[in-house]
């Protein structure tokens, strides 16, 4: 048998993200199940959401697990609000057949209520001279078949307006959630999710008809940050962030959070230049400001942009446009430019990338 030592397995030579490895020991400390919506609840709590951070420290060790999703329902985490939307579908399901069923058995009811109504009609007809006796019993009993009509209607009607209350407290939920799916938790800025969404409709809508710009920027210096402090260190430096990519643009110009270290701009009607400019203003600005940080500040220039800009009309749909902004962001990461706009250079690294990827 051959004595030389044996590669490492792929997966042993990758290291692990730091957060990662912090996400598996507060797992592993706190007896909490390695479910991902608990990777991304404790995600969130280790990158800036400190109101996170404190429900969970509050649960103490081995906390139930419908704690912890409450406490990601209550913070509009993506993958719990999909969890929470599909139960609310679910239940929106069985208060329908319920409302359907109600209705059905009141039919019913009805029914047979009218067709003993026309048999007693039909008897009077047949015979206009009833006896006293027979003429106050068939009185009598319409009595009671109307009143039974009366009283059947009034439970069933009272029973579907609860049936329905219930369902529109289901739709709200729903429509919350369906908001939260799309919405950065920490900065109220819209996701990945929403972006990825804005840009088909531009692709449907507006493509051909002007240039746009996709402005993607990575805040360096944030990520480590974050994952070298206290959970919820970076809340209010990201919030500061998000507020100067909000003011940096304008009304109809769409401005996402996609990563931990990540915004995004889609700038609508923009020459190649005018997208230049608005980047490097924003990194400036970015550059000169100085962030909070619990009960100190971040100095000025700690935090700076790298960006990267791809343009509409060198892409034909929504997934390309965006790759070609991390291509460019990557590329500009790489050799040290605070800018890159995607190019044939940008898509020539990037493709020499693959093949040295794909020949490993």
């Amino acid at each position: 048998m051959s004595s030389k030592a044996q590669p490492a397995p792929k997966d042993a030579q990758s290291p692990v993200p730091p957060i990662m490895a912090r996400i598996a020991h507060v797992m592993a400390s706190l007896g909490i199940a390695a479910l991902p919506r608990n990777y991304e609840l404790l995600f969130e709590a280790l990158n800036g959401n400190a109101g996170v951070s404190r429900e969970i420290a509050a649960l103490g060790k081995a906390p139930e697990q419908s704690a912890l999703d409450s406490i990601a329902l209550r913070h509009s985490l993506p993958s719990h609000n999909v969890l929470a939307a599909g139960q609310a579908a679910g239940e929106a399901v069985r208060l329908l057949s319920e409302i359907s069923k109600t209705t059905e058995e009141n039919q019913r009811q009805r029914a047979a209520a009218v067709l003993e109504l026309e048999e007693i009609a039909a008897r009077m007809n047949r015979d206009p001279v009833l006896g006293i006796s027979d003429f106050s019993g068939d009185a009598v009993r319409l009595l009671s078949l109307v009143q039974d009509i009366l009283g059947a209607d009034r439970a069933a009607s009272a029973r579907i307006d609860d049936l329905q209350n219930h369902l529109d407290g289901l739709r709200s939920g729903l429509s919350v959630s369906r908001a939260a799916l799309t919405h950065d938790p920490v900065t109220g800025l819209a996701n990945h999710a929403a972006l990825i969404g804005r840009l088909k409709d531009f692709f449907q809508k507006e493509a051909g008809e002007s240039t746009s710009a996709l402005l993607l920027f990575r805040v360096e210096q944030l990520k480590e940050f974050a994952e070298t402090h206290p959970a919820g260190a970076a809340e209010k430096t990201l919030k500061r962030l998000a507020a100067i990519f909000r003011q940096s643009v304008k009304k109809h110009d769409f401005v996402a959070r996609t990563g931990p270290d990540l915004f995004c701009l889609l700038l609508s009607d923009v020459s190649r230049e005018i997208a230049v400019t608005i980047a490097r203003r924003i990194a400036v600005r970015v550059a000169e400001k100085p962030f909070p940080f619990m009960d100190r500040e971040l100095p000025a220039g700690f935090l700076t942009l790298t960006a990267g800009v791809s343009l509409s009309d060198s892409a034909s749909s929504p997934p390309m446009l965006y790759e070609q902004a991390e291509q460019a962001l990557a590329y500009a990461g790489e050799s040290g430019i605070a800018l890159r706009i995607y190019s044939a250079e940008v898509s020539e690294r990037a493709g020499r990338l693959y093949r040295a990827g794909a020949a490993g």
